[in-house]
């Protein structure tokens, strides 16, 4: 049995625009170990939600697809996720892969009773013999997930319900069908601190319980630390940097990296001036035929413009695509 449960390879994504085709995700390799939570982070506009979209199935009509999302089943037997119909993927992520959207007021149908679009999943993939059945599963969950008085609160609409208490029915949603793998999509977005704490330590102790496992789409280095035990960075549709959240947040490499983890303002800190990385990302569809950080980086040099570097293993299970990172760090352990 493998210990990957996901493995995503060489995913290549892109969008029809008239007659151009304007590159989303660019040779994205990412694996999901069984059981355990993996993050994907990076600014807005980076391409998280699309690689969260591509696994499920869910990319607009005009986009182009290649390379691999290949699913392990413990039995040893591989599902080639790209290679499925719009039924098998619809089947396949009803019942093995959960997801939680970012936005939850306008995720849910705001014309339906909470409780009923819980129990659309069961319903829908058949996973419960009725109704009756299908409410009695739904008020347990809705219990466990922390929503007081569940039985009333199945019956409410989602204008009636708090953001926090949103976010757990969209929780909730994404767990009826006991999935393998759930994909959490910013799932703290538009949620005060307290609320971001509450939902994060939902999410953990769901995963543990479960024994399932997770991929975390955040802009928030603060959730990965607290939830993720590997890390994954992504930068106009490619992989910057991944390793293990405790040697990342120690030793990180790419600048890109180094720049998301300097702009956090420490507990007691009061400068005068909030660090921040130069420049925006760049437009889609401006392809850049070196590294698609160089703009904005501050240890550039003149091959990077002209020369895209390839991903380095620095050290055991820490890699970093970026020439003067990998050079540093292996003339450091020399």
């Amino acid at each position: 049995m493998s210990d990957i449960l996901l493995k995503i390879r060489d995913l290549n994504v892109s969008i029809k625009r008239g007659k151009r085709d304007i590159p989303i995700l660019k040779g994205v390799n990412i694996d999901i170990p069984r059981g355990r939570i993996t993050g994907l982070v990076g600014e807005s506009g980076s391409g998280k939600s699309m690689s969260a979209k591509s696994v499920m199935g869910l990319l607009p009509s005009n986009a182009h697809v290649s390379g691999s999302i290949l699913w392990n089943d413990q039995d040893g037997t591989e599902t080639e996720l790209t290679g499925l119909n719009e039924k098998q993927l619809r089947r396949m992520c009803g019942s093995r892969i959960g997801m939680i959207f970012q936005e939850p007021m306008t995720s849910l149908n705001p014309t339906m009773r909470i409780g009923d679009q819980v129990a659309e999943v069961l319903l829908i993939h058949k996973l419960v013999k009725d109704r009756k059945e299908a409410e009695k599963k739904v008020i347990r969950l809705l219990d466990e997930v922390g929503i007081s008085d569940p039985e009333h609160r199945y019956r409410s609409y989602p204008h009636e319900l708090s953001g926090g208490m949103r976010q757990r029915v969209m929780i909730a949603m994404a767990m009826i069908s006991d999935p393998e793998l759930l994909i959490a999509d910013e799932p703290t977005t538009a949620l005060d601190v307290t609320t971001q704490a509450q939902i994060l330590k939902l999410i953990s102790q769901m995963c543990k319980s479960r024994e399932m496992s997770a991929l975390v789409i955040t802009h928030n280095m603060g959730v990965v630390s607290s939830l993720c035990e590997y890390v994954y960075v992504m930068y106009m549709g490619r992989i910057m940097e991944r390793a293990g959240t405790e040697r990342l947040f120690k030793a990180p490499l790419h600048p890109y990296t180094r720049g998301l983890l300097s702009s956090i303002p420490g507990i007691g800190s009061n400068p005068e001036y909030l660090t921040t990385i130069p420049g925006n990302i760049p437009e889609f569809g401006k392809e850049t035929v070196g590294c698609e950080f160089c703009l904005r980086c501050s240890d550039d040099e003149r091959r990077c413009f002209f020369e895209r570097p390839s991903e380095t293993e620095v050290l055991e299970g820490h890699f970093v695509s970026c020439f003067n990172a990998a050079k540093k760090e292996q003339t450091g352990n020399e």
